[in-house]
């Protein structure tokens, strides 16, 4: 297993990177909608979409929404709108967390809360990755900030938590995690925040503030969506969503933080003038 995913790892890391610093905006465009819709197909199975017409009504809302996404690209309003949508539907999923198990009704979620749910998970996520990577100038480097934070959050809360960890973040769901490890988590993520304002953004005084913030909160997100997707799996009794990246299990296990992250970042990004 460990060398599966190192395999993994050794072969998908640099060439996700090498898209994202030489890939022509039609191309990442192009290979994140693939993705998405493989995340698409994980999440109808983790969300129990029953029957081919309700799947079928899923992918072409999510294939439509894509396109429609990549087609308001430069309408700064109508991205706004969705970005904020999806950024939205992440801190109620905070709340669903903090009530977990309700809101399911008889084991798993209504299909059409469902599709509702699918569709605010990946469409601002798709639009989130896009707008960051053709933004002027610097568009990968600001998916590099993204991973980067995310990263950032998930090594330092592994090593406070280890360390640190007594009072659990979220038992019902995931008991590995802590309070005292989302709290390393964040405090990393700040630092990794302060070193690329000052020397990446080149930001001072109440903007480098407001990006610190900005990135607190999207490391915050990127827990959540961690958790939120490993809600999904512990009441579809599934310990992986897919198995399409051998070792790591789905698309969804791999991607759940930058889902949840991207379109706040996107979002933050553009309203600090940044």
């Amino acid at each position: 297993m460990f060398l599966q995913r190192l395999l993994t790892a050794v072969v998908a890391a640099p060439a996700a990177l090498a898209l994202i610093w030489f890939g022509t905006p039609w191309a990442v465009a192009a290979v994140v909608a693939l993705i998405v819709l493989l995340c698409a197909e994980e999440w109808a199975r983790l969300a129990q979409l029953d029957g081919s017409e309700v799947r079928f009504v899923f992918r072409g809302l999510i294939v439509a929404g894509m396109f429609v996404m990549y087609g308001v690209a430069v309408d700064f309003s109508a991205q706004n709108l969705v970005l904020g949508l999806g950024v939205f539907w992440w801190l109620l999923a905070a709340i669903w967390l903090r009530g977990y198990p309700a809101f399911f009704a008889d084991g798993k979620i209504p299909q059409f809360p469902a599709i509702v749910v699918g569709a605010l998970v990946l469409l601002p996520a798709f639009l989130g990755i896009l707008t960051l990577h053709e933004a002027p100038g610097d568009g990968p480097l600001r998916v590099f900030l993204l991973l980067i934070l995310i990263w950032a959050a998930d090594t330092g809360a592994y090593f406070a938590g280890h360390q640190f960890g007594k009072h659990k973040l979220a038992p019902r769901i995931s008991p590995g995690k802590t309070i005292e490890g989302a709290v390393g988590g964040m405090l990393t993520a700040a630092l990794v925040a302060i070193a690329g304002g000052l020397w990446v953004f080149g930001l001072a005084g109440a903007t480098l503030f407001g990006f610190v913030l900005l990135c607190l909160v999207v490391a915050g997100l990127s827990i959540v969506g961690d958790l939120t997707i490993s809600m999904f799996k512990r009441q579809a009794d599934v310990k992986d969503t897919g198995a399409i990246l051998p070792g790591h299990g789905g698309a969804l296990d791999r991607l759940d933080s930058v889902l949840a992250a991207s379109p706040a970042l996107a979002l933050g990004l553009r309203l600090l003038g940044i």
